[in-house]
């Protein structure tokens, strides 16, 4: 069966930020993915809503990556229907992409209201939902019917899917994605920080000089190897000093000393050996 998935777009790696923090809240739900659950027969499936609410993004991702099931090349069972033998036509599916077909019950369903269903559903609208609809007389009518307006329960699922699958675009991922961004330049100009840090108080030397303005042929110890630094690795030059916030250049002479007192604070077991940090004053 797994063979008759129509593939979909797949949710976007980059939405790994957003899934990684959905994993921590995933870790508290009782329930679980058991893969025998994830079917490819519309009519064998479980309802989302039977799963813990705190899930039901993971089995729409298990759905959304594998596609509507959509059996092709296939002799459909046909049916007496008024005066004619009936059956379902995979040439539909290219007219209506959200369909599927059950071979289990030889009815056809809704792929997007499966995933998407919200409260209350239009007359008509279950049958494409639970039971399955398998009265092929009109057909492309009731298609369209179940389609409906822009306000009908459908589109509202399909807006809702094709939010899903195109989270890059969705604001709360815009702002995750812009936060992370931040994150991880603020942990590279750090990181940078104390490595300049820990090298002058290795050496013994003074961070602070004498004229420390942009203009400065020599501003100091501290602000000369951190450009230094930049200069030679790329990531870094990339966000520290000019290319850094203003507020957040992470050069001022406070926190130079709070780099250094937190240097100090970590340095243990020395034992009766003497050892001192320079950071106004000179080597002598």
């Amino acid at each position: 069966m797994e063979k008759y998935f129509g593939k979909r777009p797949t949710i976007l790696d980059s939405c790994q930020e957003l899934e990684a923090h959905n994993a921590e809240e995933n870790l508290m739900e009782n329930d679980d993915i058991n893969e025998s659950e994830i079917k490819a027969d519309p009519d064998l499936r479980k309802p989302i809503a039977e799963y813990g609410v705190n899930i039901w993004d993971r089995i729409r991702r298990e759905y959304v990556a594998k596609g509507p099931c959509q059996p092709k090349d296939n002799i459909f069972q046909k049916t007496r229907q008024g005066k004619d033998n009936r059956s379902f036509r995979d040439a539909w599916y290219k007219d209506y992409d959200w369909l599927e077909y059950s071979e289990a019950k030889h009815a056809a369903y809704c792929f997007y209201c499966f995933l998407f269903k919200r409260g209350y559903v239009a007359p008509g609208d279950e049958a494409f939902t639970s039971c399955g609809f398998s009265n092929w007389k009109k057909i492309l009518e009731k298609f369209k019917a179940h389609v409906g307006d822009k306000s009908s329960a459908h589109n509202k699922a399909r807006i809702e899917y094709e939010n899903f699958v195109n989270q890059r675009q969705s604001v709360a991922y815009v702002v995750s994605r812009g936060m992370t961004t931040k994150e991880k330049e603020y942990r590279i100009r750090l990181t940078a920080t104390v490595d300049v840090v820990r090298f002058l108080l290795i050496q013994g030397l003074p961070f602070r000089g004498h004229d420390e303005s942009s203009t400065s042929l020599n501003k100091c110890n501290f602000l000369e190897l951190l450009e230094w630094y930049g200069l030679r690795n790329d990531e870094v030059g990339k966000v520290i000093l000019k290319n850094a916030p203003g507020n957040n250049q992470m050069t001022s002479p406070s926190v130079q000393k709070d780099m250094a007192n937190a240097c100090a604070v970590e340095t243990t077991e020395l034992g009766d050996r003497h050892f001192s940090i320079l950071v106004d004053e000179s080597r002598d």
